[in-house]
């Protein structure tokens, strides 16, 4: 049984990639109102930074003011929240800013982005990115399927609007499920409006401490219960707070977490998982028995409703889950891409929490393995179109476990759920004129390890082996075939991968011998332009 509550592992998982820590790096190299800059990994971060006279203007008591009266921010009003409230210095600060933010937003909408702010900073970030969310429901109406879904880390940001704002976010799992809000045990200004106040909180909440302790919350109520029990201590302190130190402490408690006080004996999982998390952030000591009552009663209500077969409501569970691996998959191209970064996790990546991504992983496949026995529910578009995704993202992970066990022949003993989602797939036969976001072909790491299996037969004479040049022969074809169709990420060449280090044994081994076509295209180095 599970110990803890699954919000210490998405935390964990949160700080155990890079892009926490590059959206901080852009906060702290941006002097202007907003900068564009590149990540490592080659992800655009627009990161906000706030003029001082509106930190002026709010810290004077800039209070609420109604969407109605600025028609700027109407497009995040719904029918059942057609009138929402947000603080008055954040949006007559959007409104200065909303044409050019608007091109800026229709240049980068097909684009990964990270969208990061710090302090007040935050509230430009936020508004930014809701409405980036906007076009994108207005391109994918019209038909796009190119459009990317930002993410927004803010760091210490104050609650942004009413009740009515939470609300209208939270009709849109896909925005709302965008936002991260970083928030420091320490940062006062983190927690200017707290449970007083008409602010309400949405997205994730990671709070966390100096030597390192950390938990994220959903839960709008505790979220604003640990709001509360940092206002007092930290009174008087309305600077911009640095979070360089915890975000390394964080990094490094990954590695350790210590243990817990709570025994099993005496307490439910479920209660010693929500006590652990106000633990882990030194916020116990404030938290009533009662108030653990009501979120442990909450949860267990909630736990109910999950049980319970919804399948639009688990649907959206798995693409958020496919959504961190997307990020993680972005972040591991350093790695030689996410295949290998995976597979050869235990001796490159000591930071990378494998077991939260394996979690992940057994989620996905419970759920799908389910879900594509039901003919009617497959036979729509948007389960068809996740399960295609899933495939993609996840089939390569279970390869990469496969041929790490020393195992063989993985397509001949391939999970049925990945051969059915394949035959239900509609768009394995796609004219393609520019390279796939996701290698087509799940099985595509599955062909590249045989062909480095049968090489290494080759290359030892390997008697006992039924190996023969028509193997490595097939696979030039099959892999000639998928570059000239387009049906392979770009990932796959990256320096490191898997597929490089077959290519690099096999040209010393074939020399002139070998396929022509694909010689001259690896050669030439012409994959550094595939796109």
């Amino acid at each position: 049984m599970r110990r803890f509550s699954s919000e210490v592992e998405g935390g964990k998982f949160l700080v155990s990639i890079d892009v926490i820590q590059d959206a901080f790096g852009a906060t702290a190299k941006t002097s202007s109102t907003y900068q564009l800059h590149t990540n490592p990994s080659g992800i655009k971060v627009l990161a906000f930074n706030c003029l001082s006279d509106y930190k002026i203007r709010f810290r004077n008591g800039e209070d609420l003011v109604s969407s109605d009266k600025h028609k700027v921010v109407d497009f995040i009003s719904t029918k059942l929240n057609p009138k929402l409230s947000i603080n008055k210095a954040a949006v007559e600060l959007f409104e200065l800013h909303f044409k050019e933010l608007s091109e800026l937003s229709n240049q980068l909408i097909n684009e990964p982005l990270v969208v990061t702010g710090c302090g007040l900073g935050g509230y430009l970030s936020i508004l930014y990115t809701l409405l980036h969310q906007h076009y994108a429901d207005v391109e994918e109406s019209k038909g796009s399927k190119t459009t990317k879904r930002p993410i927004c880390i803010t760091f210490g940001s104050p609650l942004l609007g009413n009740q009515h704002l939470q609300g209208a976010i939270s009709e849109r799992p896909q925005w709302k499920s965008s936002f991260l809000n970083v928030v420091a045990k320490t940062d006062f200004l983190a927690s200017f409006f707290s449970s007083n106040s008409q602010y309400k909180p949405f997205g994730t909440f990671l709070f966390c401490t100096e030597s390192g302790g950390h938990t994220a919350f959903e839960d709008q109520d505790a979220i604003l219960a640990v709001l509360d029990a940092m206002v007092s201590p930290n009174a008087g302190n309305d600077q911009t707070h640095d979070y360089s130190k915890e975000l390394v402490s964080i990094r490094k408690k990954i590695l350790y977490r210590g243990p817990s006080d709570f025994s099993e004996s005496h307490l439910s999982p479920l209660r010693a998982g929500i006590l652990f998390q106000f633990q882990e952030i030194g916020m116990l000591h404030n938290i009533s028995n009662d108030f653990i009552d009501k979120i442990e009663k909450k949860q267990v209500k909630m736990i109910k409703m999950k049980n319970v077969y919804e399948p639009a409501r688990k649907l959206n569970d798995t693409k958020i889950n496919l959504t961190l691996m997307e990020w993680y998959m972005k972040t591991r191209r350093s790695k030689g891409g996410y295949y290998d970064a995976y597979k050869n996790a235990d001796i490159t990546d000591k930071f990378e929490s494998k077991d939260v991504i394996i979690k992940l992983q057994r989620f996905q496949e419970q759920y799908w393995k389910e879900t594509v026995k039901n003919s009617d529910l497959m036979s729509r578009m948007r389960w068809l179109y996740n399960g295609t995704n899933y495939r993609r993202i996840m089939e390569p992970l279970d390869i990469a476990d496969y041929y790490k066990s020393g195992r063989k022949n993985y397509i001949a003993n391939r999970p049925e759920h990945f051969e059915l989602l394949q035959k239900l797939s509609e768009d394995e036969k796609k004219v393609r004129t520019k390279a796939a976001s996701l290698t087509v072909d799940s099985c595509f790491w599955a062909h590249v390890e045989e062909a480095l299996i049968s090489l290494t037969d080759l290359k030892n004479g390997d008697l006992s082996s039924t190996t023969t040049d028509t193997d490595q022969f097939d696979f030039e074809v099959y892999l000639l075939g998928a570059i000239n169709e387009k049906s392979l990420s770009p990932d796959v060449f990256l320096e490191g991968s898997s597929l490089m280090k077959w290519w690099s044994e096999y040209d010393a081994y074939k020399g002139s011998s070998g396929n022509a076509e694909l010689a001259r295209y690896m050669k030439n180095e012409r994959y550094k332009s595939y796109q």
